[in-house]
């Protein structure tokens, strides 16, 4: 982790300093994109098929990053060992490669980061380790599109995963 902490730190150093020279204020970018949402909504009216497993994936992840707003240590850690639980379902792996299950494993790792730190009242640690699993996350879609494996027509979970953390603890 400690390989990881000074990279994540420049990237995002970089990355705040260049969107604070060139981004257009706040108020206009909500206007653009609400109306490349109408747009695109009126191009295709049929709603994009998401896999449900990766709805699940992005509300857990969107509740890790309210803990961290928030500096709720139980959220952070709830949906962070939630996630990781959900990256062991049967309809997580959609592709047998060394890579996608490198992948996998990194991204648990990172999870079990995430819960770590948070049970260690860690901030800092936490969102970085949250930073680490967007960037993970972004890879491996990136690599699920290189390999053209369409998510949207992946094998489903019939229900809810069964090993659901967010009611324990």
């Amino acid at each position: 982790m400690k390989r990881l902490i000074i990279p994540i730190a420049a990237l995002l150093t970089a990355l705040i300093a260049g969107s604070a020279q060139s981004d257009p204020p706040i108020v206009a970018q909500q206007t653009t994109v609400a109306q490349k949402a109408t747009e695109k909504s009126a191009e295709n009216p049929k709603p994009t098929k998401v896999m449900p497993l990766m709805q699940l994936k992005l509300e857990k992840s969107k509740k890790i990053l309210e803990g961290l707003a928030l500096e709720d240590y139980d959220m952070i850690g709830k949906h962070a060992r939630s996630l990781k639980l959900l990256s062991l379902e049967a309809g997580w792996n959609v592709i047998q490669t060394e890579e996608y299950a490198t992948q996998s494993r990194d991204f648990r790792r990172t999870c079990d980061l995430i819960a770590k730190a948070a049970k260690e009242k860690e901030i800092g640690r936490a969102a970085l380790g949250y930073v680490a699993l967007t960037v993970r996350c972004v890879e491996c879609h990136a690599y699920m599109r290189e390999h053209k494996v369409d998510v949207a027509r992946a094998p489903s979970l019939e229900t809810k995963p069964s090993l659901d953390v967010t009611q324990s603890k």
